[in-house]
């Protein structure tokens, strides 16, 4: 009959590695943000045991997350897409309007929707940007897009669009 294995702690960022013959056995916290990983590994046997190694994974995790800016959050931040043409995360265009599109909790999606018929594309833009950045204070507690953001590429593209009405 096989042993029961403890149940071992669970947190987003930090795996567990158990490879006693290769490369050891520890916690592995990795932080990705803006496109950027950070990443470091705190071995069971020079950080006082699995707990304890744990746990100073944890801290790394959150103290890194703290110094990068991001967020401390549980969901999974989308990052920027290159195939995005508003540069904005979360908000794109549809047909006749700019969708915005938010989590308010992990696994769970919501959609509005801003009307270019209405409102024309500058201005339709400029308040898709400003709604998705007030469901980023809601859930994050600030926005969590950049200002560089909101203004280059975004109404590059809405110009673009606008022009080619035209």
């Amino acid at each position: 009959m096989a042993a029961k294995r403890s149940k071992l702690p669970k947190a987003k960022g930090v795996v567990r590695i158990d490879d006693p013959g290769g490369h050891g056995v520890g916690w592995y916290a990795r932080v990705t943000y803006e496109g950027k990983t950070t990443s470091k590994y705190f071995a069971d046997g020079s950080h006082g045991g699995t707990k304890k190694a744990f746990e100073l994974a944890l801290a790394w995790r959150d103290a890194t997350e703290k110094k990068l800016g991001k967020p401390r959050t549980d969901r999974t931040l989308t990052r920027k897409s290159t195939r995005n043409p508003t540069g904005i995360k979360g908000v794109y265009r549809s047909r006749s309007s700019y969708v915005v599109a938010w989590s308010p909790e992990p696994g769970q999606l919501i959609r509005e929707f801003v009307s270019v018929a209405k409102l024309g594309e500058q201005e339709a833009l400029r308040q898709a940007i400003e709604l998705r950045r007030k469901r980023e204070r809601l859930v994050y507690g600030k926005p969590v897009s950049s200002e560089a953001d909101l203004t280059g590429k975004a109404k590059t593209a809405a110009a673009k669009r606008a022009k080619k009405k035209k």
